[in-house]
């Protein structure tokens, strides 16, 4: 009997130390799958070294019942769970998406907006150019490496903005998100990276286009 009772008591050890490889990769999955693993070990370990040598001809099939249907339904449990994971994580991106495309959108089309207004309202137009407008609006957010910086500070870099002078009446502002992904997963981004969210806002004298490139 205390063979048993070390048994029973070493088997739920396990399995809790099985789980808490959950913790040590910072994975779930890995967690419960090794406890998953471990507790059908155990179970066999039980079913030879206990059930199989009970003297009542019921506890061998009784018992194996119950383990195929706990395996099922763990089973069943793991695959929904999973589902509903994905589908989580699929709206999370999907969200996270939205909220960079409307911020980056309004962030350069609100910069190039303010270039033409004041190309046309403050200077005379007849002989100046976009880009002049766009550094006497925007020289101290304009850097050597082609960058342009955001009105507020994007302290995690997620959104890197470039500009371009495309010609003297064409200017280019293009984000290029950092963990936030696109369309098609190949699609080499400006950055270097591979299946990000990229697009680009367009000024001429005719207005502002903003077109999704990924």
């Amino acid at each position: 009997m205390k063979d048993h009772i070390k048994l029973l008591y070493g088997g739920i050890i396990a399995v809790i130390i099985a789980f808490s490889l959950a913790f040590l990769f910072q994975n779930l999955w890995i967690g419960y799958t090794a406890a998953f693993v471990t507790a059908i070990i155990w179970l066999v370990i039980i079913d030879q070294k206990i059930v199989s040598k009970s003297k009542h001809r019921a506890a061998k099939p009784i018992f194996r019942f119950f383990v195929v249907l706990l395996l099922i339904t763990q089973i069943l449990a793991s695959v929904r769970f999973y589902m509903r994971s994905d589908f989580q994580r699929e709206n999370l991106r999907t969200i996270r998406t939205t909220i960079v495309e409307s911020i980056s959108q309004i962030e350069m089309e609100k910069a190039l907006q303010q270039t033409l207004r004041h190309y046309y309202q403050e200077t005379d137009y007849s002989e100046t150019t976009l880009e002049e407008s766009f550094r006497t609006l925007f020289s101290d957010r304009l850097n050597e490496d082609g960058t342009f910086d955001p009105e507020i500070p994007d302290q995690d870099r997620e959104m890197p903005v470039t500009y371009e002078i495309a010609s003297p009446d064409s200017i280019i502002l293009e984000v290029s998100a950092v963990f936030t992904p696109g369309y098609d997963a190949e699609y080499l981004n400006i950055s270097g990276n591979r299946g990000m969210y990229e697009a680009q806002a367009i000024l001429t004298k005719d207005g502002v286009v903003y077109e999704r490139q990924n």
